[in-house]
């Protein structure tokens, strides 16, 4: 297909940059003919922590952190009284929610074994990581077979020789295993480091010294700010940003917040104003450069790349920041040599 070459402000490698960019071939280019369009383009941002399986809840959870989405709390009772229509139903609302309003990617934590994978869709139009939960040990092998690898909540709530063996059986198939880590209490990093996570969510509770730990050991941190101050957590993001670790976003239980990444960054940059400011473009870096970073650190190759283009609008990265959807939008999907183009619902 010919290519499509959009002229104006492009966000690359952190920055929001002028010139000419060629969808096609990915990057800038001196182009001596004129540009198909003008405007605004930035790659499609990518969400790195869902649990889509809890869409359906409509009753407002009230009590601990533990209470409402520990292992046999509020969330996990709804779970396993909810019929299987509904859960899956649910599931494919929210993904068509986030395909619409321009999502690359996302990383779900299925719950509830072989049951909870059988239940999410198949994805061609967003890129869907499933990453699952085995309710027992016979469990393990077939959700590896047709999973992207294990998503555990906290330490605390297994056995830790279990979480070692699921660590081990998903790395030997070159699958990946990632925890939910210093959610709600500090837990132990060197524990965690034993199992040698690809990724980890929320670590809002850790000390500095965790902190370099986890650095050392170079593991990203996905956070879900939305999700935490729903809890009655008031963290300060800023220092895991700077301290040099990956930061990744995520919108975690699609109960308490609808899986908007871009409303996540809205609402991140606005948090933090008032207690550690963080740039506009370093807000934008956590779900556009990062992910890609780290999924291709993976050594996973996604089957399809977006683009949110908006035309005839010369934006800065703090217009982008917070008014994500006050400008008109077209996603732009790139899948081999062919480029597609539809305005976005939200």
């Amino acid at each position: 297909m010919k290519d499509l070459v959009v002229r104006g402000a492009v966000f690359n490698k952190g920055k929001m940059r002028r010139g000419s960019f060629s969808i096609l071939e990915d990057k800038f280019v001196h182009s001596t003919s004129d540009a198909d369009f003008e405007g605004t383009l930035i790659e499609a941002p990518v969400n790195f922590h869902t649990h889509l399986g809890d869409s359906f809840i409509g009753t407002e959870p009230v009590g601990t952190i533990g209470e409402i989405v520990g292992p046999n709390g509020f969330k996990i009772r709804a779970l396993e009284d909810a019929a299987s229509s509904t859960v899956k139903r649910s599931i494919g609302k929210s993904i068509r929610f986030m395909n619409n309003v321009g999502t690359q990617a996302f990383f779900d934590f299925r719950e509830s074994g072989i049951k909870g994978l059988e239940l999410a869709p198949k994805t061609s139009d967003i890129q869907g990581y499933f990453l699952t939960r085995p309710n027992k040990k016979t469990e393990i092998l077939p959700l590896l077979d047709k999973s992207a690898g294990f998503g555990m909540s906290a330490i605390s709530d297994y056995d830790f020789e279990y979480l070692r063996y699921l660590s081990q059986k998903a790395h030997e198939r070159n699958k990946l295993f990632a925890i939910h880590f210093s959610e709600d209490k500090r837990e132990d990093v060197n524990k965690l480091t034993e199992l040698d996570p690809d990724f980890i969510v929320h670590g809002i509770e850790m000390r500095e010294s965790d902190i370099r730990l986890i650095k050392k050991h170079n593991i990203p941190v996905s956070i879900t700010p939305k999700s935490n101050i729903f809890h009655g957590k008031r963290p300060d993001y800023a220092r895991l940003i700077r301290s040099g670790l990956t930061v990744l976003l995520g919108t975690d239980n699609a109960f308490i917040t609808e899986p908007s990444i871009m409303e996540e960054v809205e609402f991140l940059y606005r948090y933090q104003r008032s207690i550690n400011r963080l740039t506009p473009e370093e807000i934008l870096s956590i779900v556009i450069d990062n992910p890609r970073k780290v999924i291709s650190g993976f050594g996973m190759k996604m089957s399809l790349q977006k683009y949110l283009f908006f035309p005839n609008e010369i934006l800065t990265a703090y217009q982008l920041v917070t008014r994500p959807n006050y400008y008109e939008k077209i996603i732009v999907t790139k899948k081999g040599n062919r480029i597609t183009f539809f305005s976005s619902k939200h």
